[in-house]
C-alpha cells in the first residue's frame, strides 16, 4: 500500500511539474514589452545597468510554447540578433528582458545556417569530449576563452509546439550551450572563473579538443 501510495504522489507532483511548463502564463508587464512594437527588434539588456543585471542574473521560468505571444516574442528576438550593428549567433529570452526559457540558435550544422526557436530547453546528455574557444556575448563587451561539450544531447519544444530530442555537436553545441547558461543567469565569464581549478588534458585525435583530468 505505501508503494502505491508513493507511486501514485510521484505521478501526481510530476504531471503538476510538466503541467505547470506549458501554463506559466505572461504576466502584464512581459505582454507589454512584447507587443510594445512587433515589426521592430527588441532592445538587448546590458549587464552596465543595474535593473539588467538583474534580469540576465536571475533563472528564468517555462514559457507556454503554444501561446500566440511566445511566437512573436521569438520574431521579435531574431530581429534584435540579427541587429547589422551588432550581429550574435544566439540570443536568450532575458537578452530582451523577459525572464523565459526560450533561445534562438544559428545552427551551423544545417544548410544556410538558419536561426532555430528552442522552447523550455534542456541538456540531457554531455560527451566526456570537450572543445576550446572564444565567447563573446550581446550583453556585454567582454570575450573569453572558455570550455564547452563537444556535443550535447537537448529535448525542447519548437515553435509548433512539438516535442524535439536532438544531438548537438562542434559551434551550433557551443552556442546552445552558452544561450541555455542564459536561461539560469550564468554568463560567459561565470564559466570562466568557474572553469580557472580544472584540468583538462588534449585529445589525441584532434586539436582543440580535450578531456577533464581525474
Amino acid at each position: 500500500m505505501t508503494y502505491i501510495i508513493k507511486t501514485f504522489l510521484f505521478t501526481l507532483l510530476f504531471s503538476t511539474v510538466v503541467h505547470s511548463q506549458h501554463d506559466e502564463k505572461l504576466t502584464t508587464q512581459e505582454k507589454e514589452l512584447i507587443l510594445v512594437d512587433t515589426t521592430q527588434m527588441m532592445r538587448v539588456t546590458q549587464t552596465k545597468f543595474h535593473n539588467d543585471s538583474i534580469i540576465l542574473k536571475s533563472v528564468s521560468k517555462p514559457i507556454n510554447p503554444k501561446d500566440k505571444l511566445t511566437k512573436v516574442l521569438a520574431k521579435r528576438m531574431l530581429k534584435s540578433v540579427m541587429d547589422p550593428n551588432r550581429r550574435g549567433v544566439g540570443i536568450a529570452a532575458p537578452q530582451v528582458g523577459i525572464n523565459r526559457r526560450m533561445v534562438l540558435v544559428q545552427r551551423f550544422d544545417k544548410e544556410n545556417k538558419p536561426f532555430e526557436v528552442f522552447i523550455n530547453p534542456e541538456i540531457i546528455w554531455r560527451s566526456d569530449l570537450w572543445q576550446k574557444g572564444p565567447e563573446g556575448d550581446l550583453s556585454f563587451d567582454e570575450r573569453g576563452m572558455i570550455m564547452r561539450h563537444y556535443s550535447v544531447q537537448v529535448q525542447y519544444y519548437n515553435v509548433k509546439g512539438d516535442k524535439v530530442t536532438e544531438i548537438l555537436e562542434g559551434f551550433t553545441a557551443v552556442i546552445f550551450q552558452h544561450e541555455r547558461d542564459h536561461l539560469d543567469g550564468i554568463l560567459l565569464i561565470d564559466r570562466q572563473k568557474e572553469q580557472e581549478n580544472l584540468k583538462f588534458k588534449p585529445s589525441t585525435t584532434t586539436a582543440n579538443l580535450f578531456f577533464i583530468e581525474p
